[in-house]
């Protein structure tokens, strides 16, 4: 059975997903202006769709453990495609609400089970398995405001309802492959049987530690989302299309840093990438503040997204390696809280544009870079067995 296919399906179902959470980014703008919402009205739409994953995610994780659900991707897909496509016919803040809490749950369907099919069929090469995976939402973040752009700009509001293809036809055919993962999952179960695997502990000490810088690179991945196309507008002075564009330039630069960061760190080992990733966004962010050229600043914006995700499969693994024997909990906390803790800041960030500035938002989100170097600095104090699965595997 072609376990590394199955892992590139996996992929574009994080893809598939996750497109809906980088169009609602680029949306905001739009939103904004119809409605003349404020900054924090808008970022709460965010904080919105992160609270409802944040809450659904570790139960989906923790009852994955117990039964695979393969099935509860599709379904994810589906209601995140459903909610992001029917943003565009409604005209009031709490029918936009009730249609971004609808991605949230959908979003939390998927990423649970995903990521531990991902770990799964990884086998031995855990960096390269995550990061397949998580490049996959790298790109939905890419390609989603791209998305976003054309159809609006093209049809309008009503133009969301293009994603109604994306909801239903890949659902569809992943549905058809639920044996097949049923399968890989037995497979790499009597693998860890037989292999000395079986006999880890759980180390919920370094677990908190990973969490807590994921929750990090979450605030500054949200706010950057969130903002990067805010602040052309208000800063720079330049249309939505370009702060669309400049969103897709930072995501892209992180699907890249997510797809060789992963493979890069199965040799170096995980905490060394996760600490040069993170350790860089801070001071660049700085320089990023100081800077009044547009170009110098979206070269900037690229290299904060390159350096940010460099680590993102990374600190996923390493949740994963603390806690073996809870796999779906792990993945829940991974891809749920500590991701949608981002989400949730970002209102707090609106809060702080709308009494301070759009400049004063990116400061603070700098300032979560320094916490979570603080963080990784901790993971090497813990235990070292655990640093990569992958320098472990080939030194064996």
């Amino acid at each position: 059975m072609n376990s590394r296919r199955h892992s590139y399906l996996l992929m574009l179902g994080h893809l598939f997903t996750d497109i809906n959470q980088g169009s609602l980014s680029a949306l905001l703008p739009f939103l904004m202006i119809i409605h003349e919402w404020s900054y924090t009205a808008t970022a709460t739409l965010i904080f919105a769709n992160s609270l409802i994953s944040a809450l659904i995610q570790p139960l989906f994780g923790y009852l994955g453990e117990k039964v695979d659900h393969p099935g509860f991707m599709s379904l994810g897909i589906f209601l995140a495609g459903i909610g992001i496509a029917a943003i565009g016919f409604v005209d009031s803040y709490p029918l936009v609400f009730c249609c971004v809490v609808v991605m949230g749950i959908g979003v939390a369907l998927f990423h649970p089970e995903g990521a531990k099919l991902a770990n799964i069929v990884a086998g031995k090469s855990k960096g390269e398995g995550i990061s397949n995976f998580t490049v996959g939402g790298n790109l939905g973040f890419t390609c989603g405001p791209l998305l976003l752009v054309f159809a609006i700009s093209t049809f309008g509001m009503w133009g969301t309802a293009l994603y109604l293809i994306f909801a239903t036809v890949f659902p569809i055919f992943l549905l058809s492959q639920t044996k097949a993962f049923k399968s890989l999952t037995i497979i790499e179960v009597e693998r860890i049987k037989n292999s000395d695997m079986s006999k880890q502990k759980d180390d919920w000490v370094g677990f908190t530690k990973s969490s807590m810088v994921s929750i990090m690179r979450s605030i500054i991945s949200n706010g950057m989302h969130t903002f990067i196309p805010l602040y052309w507008i208000g800063v720079f002075g330049q249309t939505e299309q370009a702060g669309a564009l400049m969103l897709a330039l930072y995501s892209a630069g992180g699907a890249v840093a997510t797809f060789f960061g992963g493979r890069v760190a199965d040799r170096v080992g995980f905490k060394k990438i996760l600490a040069v990733g993170i350790g860089s966004v801070g001071p660049l962010l700085l320089i990023f503040l100081m800077v009044q050229n547009v170009i110098l600043a979206a070269i900037l914006i690229l290299l904060c997204g390159i350096m940010n995700c460099i680590g993102h499969a990374s600190v996923v693994a390493l949740g994963q390696a603390y806690l073996p024997n809870h796999l779906g909990f792990a993945s829940g906390i991974s891809f749920g809280v500590a991701v949608s803790m981002g989400g949730l800041a970002t209102s707090g960030l609106g809060a702080i544009a709308d009494t301070w500035g759009l400049p004063a938002s990116m400061a603070t989100i700098s300032l979560a870079a320094f916490i979570g170097v603080s963080f990784t600095s901790l993971l090497f104090m813990g235990r070292n067995a655990r640093d990569g699965i992958g320098v472990s595997a080939k030194k064996k």
